[in-house]
């Protein structure tokens, strides 16, 4: 992977990330750690494609529809164990 696809990576996965705050709400804590489980998600989901040889919707070196189908998953998964905390008030 060159440093383009993970320039393109990281910014992928805070677009995700960033989407799905706005979506459902939460802290800046909250939403670093969505950004960090969707970002390693989303390098996953590159990786495992590139091992599959899935070469659907690719950027450059980039596998990015694999990728994203990781990073969502990803999103999905942490979002439901990292729920974040209700503010009394």
């Amino acid at each position: 992977m060159t440093i383009h696809g993970l320039a393109l990576s990281v910014l992928a996965a805070l677009t995700l990330t960033s989407l799905a705050i706005l979506i459902r709400g939460g802290t800046m804590r909250y939403w670093a750690a969505l950004a960090l489980s969707t970002w390693v998600s989303f390098l996953a989901g590159h990786f495992f494609g590139e091992l599959a040889g899935w070469h659907f919707w690719r950027l450059g070196s980039l596998n990015f529809f694999p990728a994203l189908l990781g990073a969502v998953l990803g999103l999905l998964i942490s979002g439901t164990l990292l729920r974040p905390v209700p503010r009394e008030g």
